[in-house]
């Protein structure tokens, strides 16, 4: 009796699943250490959300189970993309928050799915965990992109240091403020160079926070910016003593287990 036939999507998930979560672990570090090392402007807001994009969806593709996921996924990446690379172009402010926010949903939507996927698995294993750690990576990108929105949409949520080229965005608006210039003018300034400045700064301020490591250099104003500062801090710690930590506990005893067995 013949074997029953499987389909082509479900051979290809099953085959790249395998050693998936140590590679995209890998990926995000890089992708979170990128804007951060290269100095901000239009290099960085141009190949930044690519790069990630290329990472997410490959990432998406590995733990997706069901067409429908990595389908809602890709509907939700690629307006993001094209509608990221548009906005500087057309000069519209409105349309990059749109961009910003769908890519918020992406990452979310990619969090989540890579979540259930290590909450199903019965056997842990080191790829386990670095699906667990890719989760809070992911977290750090979720809320250095909500910053980023923030940023875009209300440049004073946040203070910067006095040298820092955002700060010096808030100079030039109070200045302009009293000088008697027009809101909406002062604005369309403030977001352009929002958008080349503050995408390295907003991932490192959420790295800062997840971990709590709190600097200082860079702290919220706005009343929505401390909220979802509070709420990364207190999620991110969570996270690791809930989750990570008893991912870690289950893959110590499993090893634990075949050196006894193997020692007997």
């Amino acid at each position: 009796m013949s074997e029953p036939r499987v389909s082509l999507w479900k051979r290809l998930i099953s085959g790249t699943v395998k050693g998936r979560f140590s590679v995209l672990f890998w990926m995000l570090v890089a992708a979170l250490a990128a804007p951060v090392v290269i100095p901000d402007g239009p290099i960085v807001g141009k190949i930044f959300p690519i790069l990630v994009l290329f990472v997410m969806l490959a990432g998406l593709a590995a733990v997706s189970s069901q067409k429908r996921t990595f389908r809602f996924g890709v509907l939700l990446a690629v307006p993001a993309l094209i509608m990221g690379i548009v906005a500087p172009i057309v000069d519209i402010r409105e349309l990059a928050a749109v961009a910003s926010l769908l890519f918020l949903v992406f990452l979310v939507h990619l969090a989540l799915a890579i979540l259930r996927h290590v909450l199903k698995l019965h056997h842990v294993d080191a790829e386990t965990i670095y699906g667990a750690v890719s989760v809070y990576l992911l977290m750090a990108l979720i809320w250095g992109q909500a910053y980023y929105i923030l940023a875009l949409v209300e440049p004073a949520s946040f203070n910067y240091p006095a040298r820092d080229e955002l700060a010096m965005v808030q100079e030039r608006r109070a200045e302009g403020l009293g000088l008697g210039q027009d809101q909406p003018e002062l604005e369309a300034l403030d977001w352009r160079a929002v958008q080349e400045h503050a995408q390295g700064t907003m991932v490192y301020y959420s790295l800062v926070t997840l971990t709590t490591l709190g600097y200082g250099d860079i702290y919220p104003v706005k009343d929505a910016a401390r909220i979802l500062a509070m709420l990364e801090a207190t999620l991110g710690q969570l996270y690791l003593v809930i989750l990570v930590a008893r991912l870690v506990g289950l893959y110590t005893a499993v090893e634990m287990e075949k050196r006894r067995q193997s020692s007997a």
